[in-house]
């Protein structure tokens, strides 16, 4: 919360079930609970600018307000008519949108500066805009990304969520990164071993469940993610035995979690094949190679091949790092010490055979 309020917002983006979802629908009750407006809808069906539009100020608490405005500031220019359709709910042409868009954007960023706007959540964000890409081109995508920019200048600050890693998706069809670059990454690591043993105390019964309970549950789990912890209570319930735990996990938890992810993995690795210039395999797969190999590599230890110089190479970590294949520490001399992403990577990674 301190994040989002103190700056333009956050981007979040990542591999789907590591608790994204939680952390948005957090904010979303802290903000209820504040009286603070917000405006919330769901990108992954949607793909043109009008449905965007459509879901922005749909959702928005004072949408005839805020459309006002707008319409106060395009006064009597052909964008009227744009307006006009989204304020009754009416349809039009998406050409009429994307002629009169750079009007449209400006009367938006002009009426959120009066006064205080919603703040705008859109979760799977990144799938929109892959959507979008794939129907109207990227070209749309760019000039979107360009306005969203300028609206969060004039006030709206923004919570994007993705299951689609936007810094690989830019580069494969050129959009402009910058674009997104005034909102804060908030990455959503595993729980901690101190963490994820208060999680499992207090999710069960004390009267029946020990700590050689919870020491056996967590060895078994592997993984720390809540939703692998809250996947192996249900399945372990209230009689089994810390001697049954390896039995439940190998049968009934991990081949159906492992698959999920590993799955989510595979295609994020293949989608790393349309980044061109062989990126994928003379770029990411060494750098991979390097940081899987050890517990931590140095930044400076990173193999870089000769096609590319050591910006491309923080290019595509920094894709690696969204797509939660890979993270890093810095310390105080600015090195920056990579690791695996998660236990999940790291077993993902053994099982790829790409070593």
């Amino acid at each position: 919360m301190r994040t989002l309020l103190k700056s333009n917002g956050i981007k979040m983006f990542g591999l789907r079930r590591i608790g994204k979802s939680t952390l948005r629908q957090y904010a979303m009750e802290q903000f209820i609970s504040a009286g603070t407006p917000y405006a919330f809808f769901n990108g992954e069906g949607l793909n043109s600018l009008s449905d965007f539009l459509a879901g922005w100020l749909g959702a928005m608490p004072n949408r005839k307000d805020f459309l006002q405005k707008t319409l106060d500031v395009v006064g009597k220019s052909p964008a009227k008519t744009v307006l006009d359709a989204l304020t009754n709910g009416t349809p039009f042409e998406e050409t009429t949108l994307e002629a009169y868009w750079q009007i449209v954007a400006q009367a938006i960023a002009r009426a959120s500066k009066e006064g205080t706007p919603p703040i705008l959540i859109i979760d799977e964000f990144s799938t929109f805009m892959h959507n979008l890409i794939n129907k109207h081109g990227a070209e749309k995508a760019d000039r979107l990304l360009a306005s969203m920019r300028e609206w969060r200048g004039a006030g709206v600050r923004m919570l994007l969520t993705g299951s689609i890693g936007m810094k690989a998706l830019s580069r494969q069809h050129g959009l402009n990164s910058e674009h997104l670059n005034d909102l804060q990454p908030f990455p959503v690591p595993e729980l901690t071993e101190e963490q994820a043993r208060e999680f499992v105390q207090q999710a069960t019964d004390p009267s029946s469940w020990t700590a050689g309970h919870t020491d056996e549950f967590l060895k078994q789990s592997g993984v720390f993610y809540p939703c692998f912890l809250v996947k192996g209570l249900l399945e372990v319930g209230n009689k089994a035995q810390p001697q049954d735990f390896a039995t439940i996990f190998s049968e009934r938890v991990r081949p159906h979690l492992h698959a999920d992810f590993f799955n989510q993995f595979d295609r994020r690795f293949k989608a790393y094949s349309a980044l061109g210039d062989n990126r994928r395999e003379e770029l990411l797969l060494p750098a991979l190679k390097a940081v899987m190999a050890v517990e931590t590599c140095r930044g400076e230890e990173l193999p870089c091949a000769p096609a590319f110089d050591r910006i491309d190479l923080m290019e595509a970590m920094e894709m690696l790092v969204e797509d939660g294949f890979v993270d890093f520490t810095e310390d105080a001399d600015y090195e920056r010490h990579w690791k695996a992403g998660s236990r999940l990577a790291k077993n993902w990674w053994k099982r790829s055979g790409l070593a």
